[in-house]
Parts: C-alpha cells; sequence; structure tokens
C-alpha cells in the first residue's frame, strides 16, 4: 500500500560543480539551500541584500547591481539607517555609511555574476508593500507604519515583463550564466492561506513561463514539500517553513537532479571532514582527540591537493 505521492524529478543537463561559483538570492529558502551548498564544498554568494521575497524587490537589487546604479533609497529610525530595497539585517548608523555599504555590495554582486556560472533565483510571494510616498515596492517595509504603504498582488505579466528584460541584462553580462528559479515552500501566513495560494500560484505560472521562453530551469521546491511531504510533521513548530528534514529531503532532491555522480561523491567527503571537524571530544587534548585532529587535517590536506577549488 503506498501512504505518500513520489515527485520524479528528471536530471537536468545544468549541472553544478565544485568548481564553479553559484549565487543565491530571494527568500529564506534560498538562504537554506546555500548552507547546503556551502556545507559542501561549494563557492556560494547567498543573498548580499538579505533575505527577499517578492520578485520585483529581487529584480531591483539585482538590476541596480548590473546597471552600476548609486542611488540608494534611505530609511532613517532614530539613530540606525536602512535601505528600502534591502532587509533589515543591512544597516549603518549614519546614512553615508549605509550609502557606501550598499554601493560596495552592489559592486560586488556585479562582479560575482560576471564570474559565476550557475544564479538560483527564489520567489516567496507575490504580495508587495508600495511605498506612497515614493511609489517603490520595498524589499522591507522596516516595521514602518502600515499606513505608510499599500499592498498589492503584482500580476504576471508586470512580474514577467521585468524579468524577462532582466534575463537579457543578465545575458549580456555573462553569456555563460545559467538560472535556476524555485518558489519558496514556505507558507506566508500573515497573509492569510487563501492569498498566500493565490500568491503562490502567480509565482509558479511566473517561472514557468520564464523557462519556457529561455534557457533557464526549474526546480520544484515547492512541489516536493507541499505535494510529495505533506505532512506537518515535516514543518517546523511554527508550521509554515520547513523543517530540517524536509530541507534535507529537499537538498537531496536537488542534489540528484543538478549534480553528477562524481560532484555528489566528491561533497559526501567534504561533508564528512567538516562533521569531523565540529566533533567535540569527550576529553579534550587527550592522546586519541590529538590523533583524530591530526588524521581530519591530514585527510583536509589530502582533499585540497586534488581538490583546491573546494571551499573550507
Amino acid at each position: 500500500m503506498k501512504f505518500k505521492l513520489n515527485l520524479f524529478i528528471e536530471q537536468s543537463d545544468l549541472k553544478l560543480n565544485h568548481m564553479d561559483k553559484t549565487v543565491l538570492i530571494g527568500s529564506c529558502f534560498s538562504t537554506e539551500i546555500a548552507a547546503k551548498l556551502s556545507g559542501s564544498g561549494f563557492s556560494v554568494v547567498s543573498n548580499p541584500f538579505g533575505t527577499l521575497f517578492h520578485p520585483e524587490a529581487i529584480f531591483n537589487v539585482i538590476h541596480a547591481a548590473i546597471t552600476d546604479d548609486i542611488d540608494v533609497e534611505v530609511k532613517r529610525s532614530d539613530d540606525v539607517f536602512h535601505s528600502w530595497d534591502s532587509s533589515g539585517g543591512v544597516f549603518k548608523m549614519s546614512e553615508s555609511e549605509l550609502v557606501n555599504e550598499i554601493v560596495k555590495r552592489r559592486k560586488e554582486l556585479k562582479q560575482s555574476l560576471l564570474s559565476a556560472k550557475t544564479m538560483i533565483i527564489t520567489f516567496g510571494s507575490a504580495w508587495g508593500y508600495i511605498h506612497n510616498d515614493s511609489s517603490m515596492l520595498v524589499g522591507n517595509c522596516h516595521k514602518e507604519h502600515q499606513g505608510k504603504f499599500t499592498k498589492s498582488l503584482s500580476s504576471i505579466v508586470e512580474m514577467e515583463k521585468m524579468w524577462s528584460s532582466l534575463i537579457q541584462l543578465l545575458t549580456e553580462l555573462n553569456p555563460e550564466l545559467q538560472l535556476i528559479f524555485t518558489v519558496s515552500p514556505v507558507r506566508h501566513k500573515k497573509d492569510g492561506l487563501i492569498e498566500n495560494n493565490r500568491s503562490k500560484a502567480r509565482l509558479i505560472e511566473l517561472v514557468h513561463r520564464m523557462v519556457e521562453s529561455t534557457s533557464a530551469k526549474y526546480f520544484p521546491a515547492y512541489e516536493v514539500l507541499v505535494d510529495e511531504l505533506r505532512d506537518y510533521r515535516f514543518y517546523s513548530e511554527d508550521l509554515v517553513h520547513p523543517s530540517s528534514a524536509a530541507v534535507d529531503f529537499i537538498w537531496d532532491k536537488f542534489e540528484q537532479a543538478h549534480c553528477s555522480g562524481e560532484t555528489i561523491s566528491l561533497s559526501q567527503e567534504v561533508k564528512k571532514i567538516k562533521a569531523s571537524e565540529s566533533h567535540k571530544a569527550l576529553y579534550l587534548n587527550s592522546n586519541a582527540d590529538v590523533k583524530m585532529k591530526a588524521q581530519v587535517l591530514e585527510s583536509k590536506r589530502e582533499l585540497l591537493k586534488k581538490h583546491p577549488y573546494l571551499n573550507f
């Protein structure tokens, strides 16, 4: 008797390699996958402007980086300064410091995109908050009063037009850059479950339109959690984010689709060494502990001799 549906994901012709850099941007699910890649020895750049959910907010930071934009929309809260296009984790204690920091991150992102082989973009919500004074869809409201924003569900046509132009710019910047789109399986319960489903439906249609019209790929992270796992035991205590077991399951599916057998084997070697490095000995600095650390260090040295590009 079968107790669950299995989602078959075809092998992709877009394969990740430890020698290549991967840029990840978007929702908190991007951060989860970035951690998995980094822990497996890949070189990654993850969410340089913090967690962003809306396709237009993600578009804004990438477009600003590509076009060398130096204008920064600043928001001040007492003595703390934020940028309207970035998450709350990006802040400084003066406007000039913040502007310099944002511009620096834009330049770094552009350099990363010039040299990266793959970019993974995760959309989280089609609900956006438009600042009434600037008419800008913000990346984060920074706890500002909601009366200063207009909440809007973006249309598929508007988002597709925006992203089609951005994909063209990315292709001109780096013709070798390959894109993977995902839709975050995280529920945005503050919008309401019905509203969340409307939002996810638009995002799924959006990415499929772009995949059909470009060389971009789609990885069904949303479908794996919602359709294959489909059980609240695969969610964290807030009932909206995937549990660590679910993230591991989705990562395994991603790895099988976008990594060769050789790449997966090399990732396993890296993870084994990293696990040994983080192991806490029962008797610190004992003969056994010193011997084990020496063995781990030697294994790491040998692996880096064969693969000097690994991210340790």
